[in-house]
């Protein structure tokens, strides 16, 4: 053991000594410049280019870059200090983005800094330079408060704050609470996501809590709240009950029942509405009674009409029936809805004599269509079979479409409908023909091929050539959206139906750039089952993405699988162009771009996005990618977007699910939509427009001769539309 630690030990003195020889044997290095041969200048090793390595690389860097002018460099010295992550470098973030300074006056840097500082929110600097992000609302513009990102850069501050979960961060998230307004907002959005592991960190041991909190705790469902706001039922403050109880029947505690069922006896309608939300959350027996009586009170009607939407109750529809004229105007159609929500004989008996007044015609069939039970389908039947459905037009059209509705949607189809679509098909009627055209395609009552044989492009102005009567553009209009409700199969003669209808690629044969027909938008349903554009050619494609119109999202979306070198250029303004949906569709398209850079683009895309659906349109575009480049931008959205879409879509993203798939089979919902002109005058038959769905997709679509839209195929959620201009200038438009 002793020879080997010898041994050892002279080896190293071997290696010192040749170390320290070889610099006497070293000849000095001259440069070009010394041929005088007066001594080299020697350059310490701490030292670049005469200055301290120190401050060329690192924290110091990074603060020069964030005082330059340049908005790029900013946020690359952002990026550079976040990524060191030292005490040092966040201290030097914080003191970059103090009010006054440029990074301090650029939302974009502010945004990326909150994201860079939220995994040190634990820092006493940090947490408080969140929390004025959180909650300042009065810096003006030159704080960015202006800009569409401070909703995003106070959300995410509020997040950052939630994950922290420590008690001086929590406590910056209840004083927001109590603030109230978009701080308010983003502090519960924020403790929802991220709920604290300990409900004393929140409430702070007071025995006295502010209504915000209590209103919190009840919305968070934690059962451990429980014990904290029984208490507050029977205290000395008479503010605390209602939400008390209000929370506690949030989280299923029957303790708030005994108080509710005492204020149902007190005149306050404080009271009245605490008690009827309380027994509608805990399903008590007593909650349809306590809604009437709210829809009695002009003071309480809406609140009243909130709770019958919440519990659908047969007991509710003839209040419900006396308070539609004494409700505001835009309230009332949602009365009409309730109705048929509540079901049951005594509403389809209102229901039916509802559809008789022009004013609520529409919505009342609408509601008969989707209200549960054997009555309301008689309803329709008998509505059908009655004389005046015979004598007027518009009338038999309106029963059909409900009867449409009601056989996709609840898969309950009145008597009689079949044979009432096959007669309508073969009318004079261009309006019938749509209805029959609409029913028969979305009920395979026929075969759509039939509907579209014969079909193609004219010689001038891009419409269809009718070759025998059911060709026209009516019935292609209505059969194509029609088909949505059963998908790829039947949408795909509406495919082949588009590719000849653009044969040169810019939108109408012969008449390169033009706009795409009617015929054409409405074929263009098609792409809704062909993520990749299908026979379209490359430039068909960019020319309507790049040309707005209903066919502009879809087209945008099969363009990002064309990716090369020429579109690239293309796919990147429509990425940063002024349109939402279009810059969504872009994102989902390039989820399906061959060139593995393009997950940079949604990277980047993703980092200074305002619209949410276009954020979760990225999330799903990242998902069908497999670069290791997705991963830092999905976290990100998983941990810290304020939209709680995102974060959901991100984590199912990062768990290895595939977010962006062709709907097949679609959804059974159908939007119901009336165009009616502003000032009386014709102009609604042949609209074009777009339907947004609540899953961002935009359908391509073309209204009846009657200014009706009725569109199948549509997923549960809220969905928009938006119609192509046809007023000339000066003309009023339309709604």
């Amino acid at each position: 053991m002793a020879r080997r630690v010898i041994a050892f030990t002279a080896v190293l003195a071997i290696t010192s000594a040749a170390g320290a020889a070889a610099p006497q044997a070293a000849a000095p290095v001259r440069r070009a410049s010394d041929r005088d041969g007066s001594a080299p200048d020697r350059v310490p090793k701490d030292r670049v280019g005469g200055a301290p390595l120190r401050e060329n690389v690192g924290a110091p860097i990074a603060r020069r870059l964030i005082a330059s002018g340049d908005p790029g460099e900013r946020l690359r010295g952002i990026d550079r200090l976040g990524a060191l992550g030292t005490p040092e470098a966040i201290d030097a973030l914080i003191e970059a983005l103090e009010q006054g300074s440029p990074a301090g006056r650029d939302p974009r840097a502010r945004l990326a800094a909150t994201r860079a500082l939220a995994p040190h929110a634990a820092r006493d600097s940090v947490r408080q330079w969140l929390t004025r992000e959180l909650t300042d609302t009065a810096g003006g513009p030159a704080r960015g408060v202006a800009s569409p990102l401070a909703e995003i850069i106070r959300g995410t501050a509020a997040l950052a704050l939630a994950r922290a979960g420590d008690k001086r961060a929590l406590a910056a998230l209840a004083g927001a609470l109590v603030q109230g307004g978009p701080a308010g907002d983003a502090a519960a959005g924020a403790l929802r996501a991220y709920p604290p592991a300990s409900l004393q960190l929140l409430t702070g041991g007071k025995k006295r809590l502010p209504p915000a909190i209590v209103a919190l705790l009840g919305d968070l469902g934690d059962l451990r709240a429980i014990e904290r706001l029984r208490p507050l039922l029977g205290g000395e403050d008479r503010a605390a009950p209602l939400p008390a109880a209000l929370a506690l029947a949030k989280l299923g505690d029957e303790a708030a029942l005994l108080p509710a069922r005492a204020w149902l006896k007190k005149p306050d309608p404080r009271l009245l509405m605490a008690a009827a939300e309380v027994l509608v959350y805990l399903g008590a027996p007593e909650a349809p009674d306590a809604i009437a009586a709210l829809l009695k009170s002009d003071i309480t009607r809406l609140d009243g009409l909130r709770l019958a939407e919440l519990l659908p109750s047969p007991k509710l529809a003839r209040q419900l029936e006396q308070s539609i004229p004494l409700l505001p105007e835009e309230a009332r159609p949602r009365a009409v809805a309730a109705i048929g929500r509540a079901g049951g004989a005594e509403a389809a008996r209102a229901l039916r004599g509802l559809v008789g007044t022009p004013e609520f015609a529409v919505a009342a069939a609408f509601a008969l269509a989707m209200a549960p039970g054997d009555e309301a389908r008689s309803a329709l039947e008998a509505l059908a079979a009655g004389p005046r459905a015979a004598k007027e037009p518009a009338r038999g059209r309106l029963l059909a479409r409900a009867g449409i509705v009601r056989a996709l949607a609840l898969r309950d189809a009145p008597a009689g409908l079949e044979e009432r679509l096959r007669s309508m098909l073969a009318s004079k009627d261009a309006a019938d023909r749509a209805v029959g055209a609409l029913g028969a395609a979305a009920l395979g009552l026929v075969d759509v091929e039939e509907l579209v044989r014969g079909c193609g492009p004219t010689t001038k102005g891009g419409g269809v050539q009718p070759e025998g009567a059911a060709c026209d553009e009516a019935t292609l209009s209505a059969a194509a959206r029609g088909a949505l409700a059963r998908g790829g199969e039947a949408l795909a003669p509406f495919a082949a139906l588009l590719a000849r209808l653009a044969p040169d690629g810019a939108g109408t044969p012969g008449e390169p750039g033009a706009a795409p027909s009617l015929a054409a938008v409405a074929a263009g349903a098609a792409l809704l089952a062909d993520p990749s554009g299908g026979a379209l050619t490359t430039s068909q494609l960019a020319a309507w993405a790049e040309g707005g119109g209903p066919l502009s999202p879809l087209a945008a979306r099969a363009l990002g699988s064309r990716d090369d070198e020429v579109v690239r250029g293309r796919l990147k303004r429509l990425l940063n162009g002024s349109d939402p949906v279009v810059r969504a569709h872009v994102a989902l398209g390039l989820g399906r771009d061959p060139a593995a850079d393009s997950v940079s683009l949604l990277a980047a895309a993703y980092r200074f996005e305002e619209d949410a659906a276009v954020r979760r349109a990225i999330v799903r575009g990242l998902s069908r990618r497999a670069e290791a480049q997705r991963r830092r931008t999905l976290v990100l959205a998983r941990d810290l977007d304020p939209d709680p879409a995102v974060r959901s879509l991100a984590r199912a993203a990062l768990e290895g699910r595939e977010l962006d798939r062709p709907s097949a089979p679609l959804a059974t919902g159908v939007a119901w939509i009336t165009i009616v002109p502003n000032d009386g005058a014709e102009g609604a038959a042949g609209r074009a427009a777009r339907v947004v769905r609540s899953d961002g997709l935009a359908v391509p679509v073309v209204a009846d001769p009657d200014g009706v839209l009725l569109v199948p195929g549509m997923p549960p959620g809220p969905s928009s539309v938006l119609l192509a201009s046809a007023a000339r200038p000066g003309d009023a438009g339309h709604r």
